[in-house]
């Protein structure tokens, strides 16, 4: 008998500890930091600990793609928080790694996932703005052109603009110059820029918060050149900025507006519409002559990993106004072909033309 009341102490014993270890697998990837409310604690945690996973990985360019899937299955807001978290996470890799423009190609993940991979690259540009600005983002343009997948070029280049911001000291005009410069390519570079100028209205992402920002309106005149990547992360950055959530709300930020201003402020009102690429798209539908500009807004790459939600994405384009439906499918058959390096099949000639596109620079894209 004594044995059995042993047996029973250990059990005993041992519960907790089993169901200390259940709780403990049924908690999400960095629980320890999603349970955190206030939000700059919870972003100072998260940026700490995906920095530490990453240095113990030992290889970003690997580790990147799985931070991706577990941010995905973590169910908790890290994966809509994740890009802009890698912009931190990858700047202070780089400075923590001395990581030089020779050397990127070794660092950059190997993924199209616009989600913590994608930001964690633009990190590394963006660290790297005091090296790009020597050749004026020429070496590290040939650097981007060499990425294996479209997505990921087009990412790095618009990252130049971010890093030559940086490196220029927050200097719009001198920064757009030079992006001018890089050829093809330059309208991407551009919007990186004015990305990076409309973020630091609120002194986000590492910026230095200027005290007084200009108008769109006239801030993106065509006196700067490129109208449309001025326009584009407007809405989504400002704090002033209307809230988007109708056509009629697009209508009301874009009023009196004409040409390409318009059409530059339509497809930045789209792209701040709180919603999918379905929702999104029916907005536009619903917006007549301004349709074309409100697609160019619609978030194509949350639908990177789902087929079938791409063609039916695709297949809205019956829904757009006479004279818009051929747009929209070349428009759609271009961006998805981007995200999908190239694996989505287009089911007529619209799209192909759109797809056969996908080298040339894209000017407002997310």
């Amino acid at each position: 008998m004594k044995w059995l009341v042993v047996v029973a102490v250990l059990l005993a014993t041992l519960a907790p500890s089993a169901a200390a270890q259940q709780q403990q697998e049924r908690r999400p990837w960095l629980w320890q930091c999603a349970q955190i409310g206030r939000l700059d604690a919870q972003w100072t945690c998260y940026v700490r600990t995906l920095l530490a996973d990453i240095d113990n990985a030992g290889n970003p360019a690997a580790e990147l793609p799985k931070i991706d899937r577990r941010a995905r299955e973590s169910g908790t807001a890290l994966e809509s928080m994740c890009h802009p978290l890698m912009h931190e996470v990858g700047r202070r890799y780089g400075a923590e790694h001395h990581v030089t423009l020779a050397d990127l190609m070794d660092y950059i993940p190997r993924s199209n996932d616009p989600t913590c991979s994608a930001g964690f690259g633009m990190g590394l540009v963006m660290y790297l703005g005091p090296q790009i600005i020597l050749t004026g983002g020429r070496s590290a343009l040939e650097q981007c052109m060499q990425l294996p997948t479209r997505y990921r070029s087009y990412t790095c280049v618009h990252s130049i603009g971010h890093a030559l911001m940086r490196g220029y000291h927050g200097r719009l005009r001198q920064t757009v110059v030079a992006c001018r410069k890089l050829g093809a390519q330059a309208p991407d570079c551009a919007q990186g820029a004015f990305h990076d100028y409309w973020i630091s209205l609120r002194g986000a992402d590492g910026t230095v918060r200027r005290a007084n920002g200009a108008s769109p309106r006239f801030l993106c005149n065509g006196h700067l050149w490129y109208v449309r990547p001025c326009w584009y992360r407007y809405f989504v950055e400002s704090s002033l900025a209307p809230v988007i959530d109708s056509p009629q709300a697009i209508r009301k930020a874009c009023a009196a507006l004409r040409g390409l201003q318009r059409y530059g402020c339509v497809s930045a009102a789209a792209l701040s519409i709180p919603e999918n690429p379905f929702e999104q798209t029916r907005v536009c539908a619903r917006l007549a002559r301004d349709a074309a500009a409100c697609l160019r807004g619609v978030a194509v790459q949350g639908l990177e990993r789902s087929p079938a939600q791409q063609l039916a994405l695709f297949r809205m384009c019956t829904r757009m106004p006479r004279g818009e439906t051929g747009d929209c499918r070349r428009w759609f058959g271009r961006t998805l072909a981007l995200v999908t390096d190239g694996r989505f099949r287009c089911p007529d000639r619209a799209c192909s033309a759109g797809a056969a596109l996908i080298r040339e620079p894209f000017v407002t894209f997310s």
